[in-house]
């Protein structure tokens, strides 16, 4: 089922009916939906679809010719010794006739073909501009998208002429997707932060609980060796990433202490951090406002790997032999705890789709108060354009949020100063109690957002 992507669909489709060559980029992390949307936008249209593994040239080459017959349903037996002479054949087949190339996971074509990116841009240079070809280049790894595609250094800097970074799901594309109540299909985009494949494996038949035990507390189940897999397809050394994540998962959130817990030195940690960032699985945060980086912490920001190393990781061993009845009940007595925090990002989105305020910056707060001496944090804070602050307070639990909730936040929200306005939003899963309706009646200043309005798309 194809779902979502309705804007870049309809972009390729456009691009499709030019008459000129187009190099198109697709790329996003892996399981996003990139190969659904160019198979999508490619029906109707006659299509060279090559799906890239890492393995030896001529490999490559004899596979390039495969895509080709299977495409254009003739040259059965061509072959191709060099990847010149293949896109010599697909720049002769797109002369007179619109023809698509679907180059998929294009860094395994790069590591099996040695001068790929230079034949690539010789013909993109030389051949394929009098032609009606349209080249698309898609890959999994976003840093070589970046860096090795789209960077300055790259061969094929300021080649393309369009380009497309699909992002996770929505909660909108997510609702479609699974189907079920509004409840669990919150609770399974903060556990796979709306990347489109896991959001399928959910059935809106079952509940969240078997669910999430037939995925994560299965030694088969889809998405148990998932965080590891992703790791041993994108980087060396992918026991040493697992244990950073690891440390960070259990509150060791400072690049000295991990450092130390490691036993490497503040550089070598460094390293590591800085390709999970780009990678999008962690995240260095700092309070609002705050530039400081000694008060900056490393968090786990991807859904999947933060839901993996709270809830599977550590209790591996006993799912490897199938006694999960202890991990599935520690699971459902510790969910509200744990949802909070991933609840707070689907918050601080919310507040940027709805809020109808210029936001030049959002994120969250955390501090000393220097009137209670007590260390205090505020969920979401965004400083607007025109100098208004928004202050916001998430719970997802099963009490109401009342008045005393309301004072909190509204004490806390003096240590952080603001020129002209101040806005108060509160988010509940279980609603508001009737004081905190009647102090909102009529007043601006103060929004209350509860469940069923994450839904009002």
């Amino acid at each position: 089922m194809f779902v979502g992507r309705e804007a870049e669909l309809k972009d390729l489709k456009n691009l499709f009916l030019s008459d000129t060559f187009e190099c198109i980029v697709v790329y996003g992390r892996r399981r996003i939906g990139k190969t659904s949307l160019i198979s999508k936008a490619c029906e109707g249209v006659r299509t060279i679809f090559h799906l890239s593994t890492i393995t030896t040239e001529k490999k490559t080459l004899s596979d390039l010719s495969t895509s080709a017959f299977e495409g254009l349903g003739e040259g059965d037996g061509l072959e191709f010794r060099t990847l010149d002479a293949f896109l010599q054949y697909i720049h002769l087949k797109a002369l007179e006739e619109t023809l698509v190339l679907v180059i998929d996971e294009l860094p395994f074509l790069v590591k099996s073909i040695s001068d790929a990116m230079g034949t690539l841009q010789r013909f993109i240079d030389l051949k394929f501009p009098d032609s009606k070809l349209k080249l698309i280049l898609s890959g999994s790894s976003v840093s070589f998208m970046e860096h090795q595609v789209l960077g300055e250094k790259s061969p094929l800097y300021g080649r393309r002429t369009a380009q497309f970074k699909l992002r996770p799901f929505g909660l909108k594309e997510t609702s479609m997707m699974y189907a079920g109540s509004q409840e669990n299909t919150i609770l399974i985009q903060l556990f796979t932060g709306g990347i489109p494949l896991y959001v399928s494996y959910f059935s809106p038949k079952e509940s969240i609980e078997d669910g999430v035990g037939r995925l994560f507390f299965n030694s088969n189940g889809l998405l148990y060796n998932e965080p590891m897999n992703i790791l041993n397809m994108e980087v060396n050394e992918p026991q040493t990433f697992f244990t950073v994540l690891e440390l960070i998962s259990r509150g060791a959130n400072k690049q000295s202490e991990l450092a130390d817990k490691i036993g490497m030195s503040v550089p070598n940690i460094k390293y590591y951090l800085t390709i999970l960032q780009n990678m999008g699985i962690i995240e260095r945060k700092f309070p609002l406002g705050e530039t400081n980086r000694k008060k900056s912490i490393w968090f786990i920001k991807d859904h999947l790997f933060n839901f993996y190393f709270t809830h599977v990781y550590p209790f591996r061993s006993l799912i490897e032999r199938g006694v999960t009845d202890g991990v599935i009940s520690r699971f459902r007595n510790t969910l509200s705890a744990y949802v909070g925090k991933p609840f707070e990002e689907l918050c601080r989105e919310y507040v940027l789709n709805y809020s109808m305020l210029p936001i030049t910056s959002i994120g969250s707060w955390w501090g000393t108060d220097p009137r209670s001496r007590r260390e205090e944090e505020i969920d979401v804070v965004a400083k607007t354009y025109d100098g208004d602050t928004l202050f916001g307070e998430c719970k997802y639990t099963n009490e109401p949020i009342g008045i005393r909730i309301y004072t909190d936040l509204i004490r806390i929200s003096m240590n952080i100063p603001c020129n002209r306005n101040r806005y108060y939003w509160f988010f509940s899963k279980s609603g508001f109690t009737k004081e905190m309706y009647r102090k909102a009646e009529n007043n601006m200043s103060i929004h209350l957002v509860e469940l069923k309005d994450f839904f009002e798309f």
